[in-house]
């Protein structure tokens, strides 16, 4: 019987960022319900889901190493909000995730945490990037958030997976308030050289177990007949990029700027996997100090590159997902349809002066 490369880690990585991103949406849903006294709810989601999605994996892949974005630090010294925490962590542990490990002590629960938070990756061997809530201020505003997962094996990405909890698609486009409020969103899935596929989670979060769907395939992404029709993802609310550069690039192209505004960064690569969107450009500004985070890209980058887009940063290089924690080792980013890709990346240094 041939093996197919990565089934487990792909089958496995779905489940547990299935449980992860059931999690904060049960979360998400009472923070109306919440007083000032209260946690932040993206905190006590993002801690919890961190320590969900390493319990399940270190059991499964004991080898494997892994980098998350928070750290446990606050936690110790926050007997209550340690306490919150560990309250969501042991509310999964029910008839929908029995079959995926759960942290059965507080000091369990730091330690996987920890794992996470102090991981460093590296370009040789296994470990698994995490952001167990990506759009916290929009999560807040009971908006888009994502929960990613990805397996890089030495230096590169083998397996991602999203869950876009809170996405419902209007007229084929990711709005920021078109919310599913009654089920899960989507869960977008790639492994390198297989392709990518997606599963629409209509089910209740609170369903036990969670039925998973079929994966549909996601057909390859096709080149926009016109440039004028680019249609480009962007986050102006962001500071850190030059905002200037792209929209100068639209009135070029003769192309409508923004075409979609949507904060969370994954959310940025489902607009371009499933809404239609052809393009994201980072140009980053000179005086700010660089903060382009693995956790913000691992993963939604190989579902885009398997549906056959095209990333690199402003030199024409591949992303470099062994260089660590930050993204240091690239500068800038464009991210493209195949057939676009490279006029966009001329015409982009171009204005910024590198022709």
């Amino acid at each position: 019987m041939t093996t197919v490369p990565y089934a487990e880690e792909r089958a496995f990585a779905e489940a547990t960022a299935l449980r992860a991103a059931i999690l904060t949406k049960r979360v998400q849903a009472k923070v109306q319900s919440m007083t000032k006294d209260d946690f932040s709810p993206v905190t006590t989601a993002d801690f919890a889901a961190q320590a969900l999605l390493i319990a399940s994996l270190r059991q499964r892949f004991p080898g494997d190493g892994f980098v998350g974005e928070e750290d446990a630090a606050d936690l110790r010294s926050h007997d209550a909000l340690r306490r919150t925490v560990f309250e969501h962590v042991r509310s999964m542990a029910d008839g929908a995730t029995t079959k995926l490990a759960t942290p059965q002590t507080e000091e369990e629960m730091l330690a996987l945490i920890d794992l996470g938070g102090r991981g460093q990756g590296g370009k040789h061997g296994r470990f698994w990037v995490m952001d167990p809530v990506d759009g916290t201020r929009t999560f807040l505003e009971q908006h888009q958030y994502a929960v990613s997962l990805s397996l890089i094996e030495d230096g590169r990405e083998v397996v991602g997976v999203l869950c876009c909890p809170n996405l419902r698609l209007q007229d084929g486009r990711v709005v920021e308030r078109s919310v599913d409020r009654d089920g899960l969103g989507v869960m977008l899935t790639a492994v390198r050289g297989q392709g990518a596929t997606v599963r629409y989670l209509s089910a209740s979060p609170e369903s036990t177990p969670y039925p998973l769907p079929e994966a549909q395939p996601l057909a390859r992404l096709t080149t926009p007949a016109r440039l004028s029709d680019l249609h480009i993802v962007d986050a102006r609310a962001s500071t850190a990029v030059r905002h200037d550069v792209v929209e100068q690039l639209a009135q070029q192209l003769g192309a409508r700027y923004p075409g979609t505004e949507v904060w969370s960064s994954h959310m940025r690569y489902a607009s371009l996997i499933l809404g239609g969107a052809d393009c994201q450009i980072r140009v980053p500004r000179p005086d700010k100090v660089s903060n382009v985070c693995i956790w913000d890209h691992a993963g939604a980058q190989l579902i885009f590159t398997e549906m056959g887009g095209r990333i690199t940063d402003l030199d024409g290089r591949a992303m470099d997902f062994g260089a660590g924690r930050k993204m240091d080792a690239n500068r800038g980013m464009i991210v493209a349809r195949e057939g676009v890709h490279a006029q966009l990346l001329r015409d982009v240094k171009a204005i910024i002066g590198e022709a």
